[in-house]
């Protein structure tokens, strides 16, 4: 449990809660929840439509019955697409995407279904009805999500997992599910053949962690913890096809016997950024890795979208960006901007603009403050940092084409020097970003290069709709990102 949590919220919250810690309540209060936001989007899109642009002939009772149907089959779409199997993804990203375009798609068949056809239902009322069961459809999924999430700090519904291999792929992936109890996913133990990588990962462990984790360097010892700790998902975060390929094939059928989940973590890390493509030859099952397309079409389109609404926040935001010009020459000496080389898209240096926070005589590369107090940074420039109005002249390095409104985040010439390996090299396969998932994350406060899973998944999965949805959780965020 949080302990940072009020206790008396919280025994009323599980009070109220307390039927949805039921799995199949949980399944059917989200399948109501998706069937009712159809229904009444629709219902709703009659009753505007009647009331602000002509009354409708076809009657209440009529759309009535399209709601429903268009529910019932809302509901199925989404099951047969896997939206009602949570997943431990980022942030909720790609559920939020897959529902959006889902959404839009199967309302693109109704409404061209209604023109073949000569439906006699209005079309107007349709538009109506997707523009609220958008918005309504996520407020919903959000609620879900942030339920599931509660649930899961309380221990409620938590997923008890054992790692294989305590290599660095293995201490990452533990250290990344200790500290994100909202995952769901409850480290038990390690196992491991090598006895030193077993001893060491017991010295990195803290003290009260290390007496609750099982370590185990026999196989039969692993066998052992996974029957008698209620295991449900296995992660093999280093290849055991070689020299345990018999240990495998006992840990694939006791999790078939078990119904365990196994995963595998990519241990060919230079390919994580590429597309997966599952294939067989001749009922021999491969796996193929291929370089995710990237064409013309699709940088047309995110360059336009640059553009279009660089261009609308450049008018938007003219005005302030004056007035904290005008504040920053009369609080210390020196330029408003701020004027540093960073590394772009395929190492390529480019000159990255923003308002100056700190004082003319600080050296130009040294790290990023990381503390409010830091005397490097001006009066102006700690309210600038906290707001992230700093930021606000990377508006023309999207102008110049030298960065996007998403993307990973520029790094400054001797961190890509000296700390980059080739898997932190994957970030600079795409434009730099003014915002990204690193950005309306958490984990801020890190450096940029030792978050590099947020940029391998955003590099992944890139497409102009997840674009649309880091800028929209970038708003919110952009108070709280930082505490100086």
């Amino acid at each position: 449990m949080n302990k940072d949590s009020d206790p008396t919220v919280n025994k009323f919250l599980y009070r109220v809660l307390f039927p949805f810690r039921s799995k199949t309540v949980l399944y059917c209060a989200e399948i109501f929840t998706d069937f009712s936001a159809i229904f009444i989007s629709i219902i709703a899109g009659y009753a505007i439509c009647n009331i602000l642009f002509y009354p409708l002939p076809e009657g209440t009772l009529f759309y009535c019955r399209l709601g429903l149907v268009a529910g019932v089959t809302g509901v199925l779409t989404f099951h047969f697409n896997g939206l009602y199997r949570h997943q431990a993804s980022m942030m909720n990203l790609l559920e939020t995407r897959k529902i959006i375009r889902i959404t839009l798609m199967a309302f693109l068949f109704l409404i061209l279904y209604s023109f073949s056809v000569k439906a006699p239902y209005s079309r107007i009322t349709l538009y109506l009805a997707l523009a609220l069961l958008l918005p309504t459809l996520l407020l919903g999924r959000f609620f879900f999500y942030k339920l599931n999430q509660y649930f899961y700090l309380h221990g409620v519904h938590v997923r008890n997992i054992l790692i294989c291999g305590t290599g660095a792929t293995g201490r990452l992936l533990f250290q990344s599910i200790s500290h994100t109890p909202k995952l769901g996913y409850q480290p038990i133990g390690f196992f491991d053949t090598d006895a030193k990588d077993i001893e060491a990962i017991g010295e990195l462990l803290p003290e009260d962690i290390h007496r609750n984790i099982l370590l185990a360097t026999n196989f039969e010892h692993c066998l052992q913890i996974i029957k008698e700790n209620n295991i449900q998902d296995i992660f093999l975060s280093k290849p055991l096809y070689e020299e345990h390929g018999e240990q495998l094939q006992q840990l694939l059928s006791l999790c078939q016997d078990q119904q365990i989940i196994l995963h595998s973590v990519p241990y060919l890390q230079h390919l994580v950024t590429k597309q997966v493509i599952f294939n067989d030859i001749n009922g021999i099952p491969l796996v193929s890795f291929r370089e995710i397309p990237d064409g013309t079409v699709e940088r047309f389109t995110k360059r336009c979208f640059d553009l279009i609404i660089t261009g609308i926040l450049t008018i938007l935001f003219a005005p302030l960006i004056a007035v904290i010009a005008i504040l920053i020459r009369i609080d210390s000496k020196g330029s408003c901007l701020f004027k540093q080389t960073r590394i772009g898209k395929n190492g390529v240096p480019f000159a990255m603009y923003k308002f100056r926070s700190m004082f003319i005589d600080t050296p130009d590369f040294q790290h990023s403050p990381t503390m409010g107090d830091d005397p490097r940074i001006t009066r102006v420039g700690r309210l600038l940092r906290k707001t992230s109005l700093d930021e606000l002249p990377q508006i023309f390095n999207i102008l110049q084409g030298t960065m996007s409104l998403v993307g990973p985040r520029p790094e400054m010439e001797f961190i890509v020097k000296n700390e980059y390996n080739d898997l932190y090299r994957q970030r600079l396969r795409v434009k730099p970003g003014v915002t990204g998932i690193w950005q309306i994350s958490a984990d801020r406060t890190r450096e940029i290069h030792e978050d590099i899973s947020y940029d391998l998944f955003y590099i992944a999965n890139r497409s102009l709709l997840l674009d649309i949805l880091i800028l929209l959780r970038t708003i919110p965020a952009l108070f709280t990102m930082r505490t100086y």
